[in-house]
């Protein structure tokens, strides 16, 4: 699994604000001692977004589906800290943010099943020196394995061609996975009723192509 680069703490974030997130009931750190397992489990369908960055889609689908669950994993705070008014000014009981990395949160929620999991538009690290700081590698669809069943819809996406032959290959490699020659690129988009992040709006602008893919547990 990789290690997480960069400023976890955005430069000029206020020390309240930040206090403040700690402090709130749906969010979930390593220093918090409340039952993450069973919070979870007292929904009947749940929701990873693994890196959910300004937090436009996972604040979307928990309005959408106020019956799920969805879990926003991100290490960096700037997501966290812009979703918190958001979930407080609109009442929303359906969502756990935290800022443990995915291997972190892995130890609390290994063999919990998920209905989705979504890694939308990671960092490509597009440098050749920097490659192995990727998401995406084998120890992670191990882990991954772990937190799926036939039922789990796995959804990726990327602008960076690179990273797109990669995911795609390890996949390939893995077995435990096959993807869907049905659903994928913008018509994947919609069938989920995704929503477009910072990063998918920031492709388009630059007129990078977008690749999305479906994955799901083989039989």
């Amino acid at each position: 699994m990789t290690n997480f680069y960069g400023r976890k703490i955005p430069r000029g974030a206020d020390k309240e604000e930040i206090k403040q997130l700690f402090n709130c009931s749906y969010f979930f750190h390593k220093d918090k001692k409340i039952d993450l397992r069973r919070n979870l489990l007292s929904f009947s369908r749940l929701n990873l977004e693994i890196g959910f960055g300004s937090g436009e889609n996972l604040i979307n689908s928990a309005q959408e589906m106020s019956e799920e669950i969805f879990i926003g994993c991100d290490p960096y705070l700037r997501g966290s800290l812009l979703l918190r008014k958001k979930i407080e000014s609109m009442n929303i009981k359906n969502v756990i943010l935290t800022n443990l990395s995915f291997l972190e949160l892995f130890e609390y929620i290994k063999d919990i099943y998920f209905k989705k999991i979504l890694i939308l538009f990671p960092d490509p690290w597009p440098k050749k020196r920097h490659l192995k700081r990727r998401l995406i590698n084998k120890n992670f669809l191990t882990l991954l394995d772990q937190i799926s069943n036939q039922q789990t819809d796995i959804i990726i996406s990327t602008d960076n061609v690179d990273y797109q032959n990669q995911i795609l290959y390890l996949f390939y490699l893995d077995k435990n996975f096959i993807p869907s020659t049905e659903i994928f690129g913008k018509k994947l988009f919609n069938y989920f009723g995704l929503k477009e992040t910072k990063y998918y709006q920031k492709a388009k602008k630059s007129k990078n192509k977008s690749y999305f893919f479906l994955f799901n547990k083989r039989n």
